[in-house]
């Protein structure tokens, strides 16, 4: 064989990665459009593969042009950003976990799994925990330090929601005091019968002492 040959051969018979390296888990990432955040430009909506790539966009016409409109409007895009980030990770929040005790960089994770998600590098708040003390300090959230990170607990505000909540508490209220009632009633009954056999006895006791003389 020539040397191009065996150079195809030995290219074509390269063994995958093995399973749970880094660069297994980075091939997986690429397959889902999962890449390295530090590589993604939030203004352009653009993942690049690496550190080149990255660079090679930063100094793009298209890349400039988004930049000037940051910079004219630079608070205003931010405050965007932000609530945008803001409503995705309550939203996940709410919509998987309900009002259930979550982990917060757990809930992370789970909003990074889409791809066209807002990046916190281009919000107000620059770590996660900045984030999580916001959503205590506005209420959207129950919110506690541990050993193990940050811990949120969504706090429900939906009113339709609340008011089906309401309604299930009061009709298992009502349900306990019917239930109580019955057995106060079932016992008064209990106590009457039991009164009455003891008055029966009295007479059919009477009677046959009566009988006896």
């Amino acid at each position: 064989k020539t040397h191009s040959e065996n150079h195809t051969t030995a290219t074509t018979t390269m063994p995958k990665a093995e399973k749970g390296t880094p660069k297994d888990i980075a091939n997986r990432m690429k397959a889902k459009g999962l890449q390295k955040l530090k590589f993604y430009c939030q203004m352009c909506h653009k993942q690049c593969r690496d550190e080149n790539g990255f660079k090679c966009h930063l100094t793009s016409d298209s890349h400039l042009r988004q930049m000037k409109i940051f910079r004219d409007n630079a608070p205003g895009i931010m405050d965007d950003f932000s609530a945008e980030f803001e409503k995705g990770y309550v939203e996940t929040l709410r919509r998987r976990h309900g009002t259930q005790r979550m982990n917060a960089n757990n809930v992370y994770q789970e909003v990074i799994q889409d791809k066209h998600h807002v990046h916190m590098n281009s919000t107000k708040w620059t770590t996660l925990t900045d984030f999580v003390q916001y959503l205590g300090k506005k209420g959207i959230c129950v919110v506690e330090e541990t050993e193990r990170g940050w811990y949120v607990t969504y706090i429900e505000r939906d009113p339709t929601l609340l008011a089906r909540q309401e309604a299930q508490r009061r009709k298992a209220e009502a349900d306990q005091r019917e239930e109580r009632l019955a057995a106060e009633r079932r016992e008064v009954l209990r106590m009457e019968a039991a009164k009455a056999l003891d008055r029966a006895g009295g007479v059919v006791e009477r009677k046959a002492s009566e009988i006896g003389e």
